[in-house]
C-alpha cells in the first residue's frame, strides 16, 4: 500500500479546485486500492483511503488555466477545473494516466478550435472532428479531449490522457 501522507497534495489539490461551484471530486486508483476526495463549495475536504478516513478544512484557491499544463498546452483561457482523476495503475492491461474536466468561458466550439491550434502548435498530433479530438502528445501518450456546450457562451470540457 502506498503511504498515507501522499493523500495530502491530493487533498491540497482538491481544495484548489471548483471555484463558485459544488465542489470537486478527486480520485486516484492505484494497484493496491483507491483513494476519493471530496471538496465541498467552502473547501471542507474528505478524505478515504485504505486504511484512513477523515475531514480537513482547506483554504480555498482554483486551479485554472494558468496553473494546469499537459506538455506545453494550458487550459482554455480562463478556464476552471472542476475535477480531477489519477490513474496511476499498471497492471499489464491497463497503463494509468489523468482525466481532467473542466469550465470554459466561451462555446464549445470556439473552445475546440483554439485547442487544436494550440497541441498542434506544441507537437501533439490531432485528428478528429466536431464532437471531439483525439491523438498523441508530444511525448507520444495517446489523449482524447471531448467539449460540449452548456449554454450562454459556456463550455465543459474534458481532457483523457492515457499512459504510453
Amino acid at each position: 500500500m502506498k503511504p498515507i501522507w501522499l493523500v495530502l497534495p491530493v487533498a491540497a489539490a482538491l481544495a484548489a479546485c471548483g471555484g463558485d461551484g459544488e465542489g470537486t471530486s478527486i480520485s486516484i486508483e492505484g494497484d493496491n486500492g483507491s483513494v476519493t476526495a471530496q471538496a465541498d463549495k467552502d473547501g471542507k475536504v474528505s478524505v478515504k483511503a485504505p486504511g484512513f478516513e477523515g475531514s480537513i478544512k482547506l483554504p480555498k484557491f482554483n486551479i485554472s488555466a494558468e496553473n494546469f499544463e499537459v506538455d506545453g498546452v494550458k487550459l482554455y483561457p480562463g478556464a476552471t477545473v472542476s475535477s480531477l482523476n489519477i490513474d496511476d495503475r499498471q497492471d499489464g492491461t491497463q497503463s494509468g494516466g489523468v482525466k481532467v474536466t473542466f469550465d470554459a468561458p466561451a462555446e464549445a466550439t470556439r473552445v475546440r478550435d483554439w485547442f487544436r491550434e494550440q497541441m498542434e502548435g506544441a507537437g501533439f498530433t490531432v485528428t478528429g472532428n466536431r464532437d471531439e479530438l483525439t491523438g498523441k502528445t508530444k511525448s507520444g501518450s495517446p489523449y482524447t479531449l471531448k467539449i460540449d456546450s452548456t449554454g450562454d457562451a459556456k463550455s465543459r470540457g474534458t481532457l483523457t490522457v492515457s499512459g504510453n
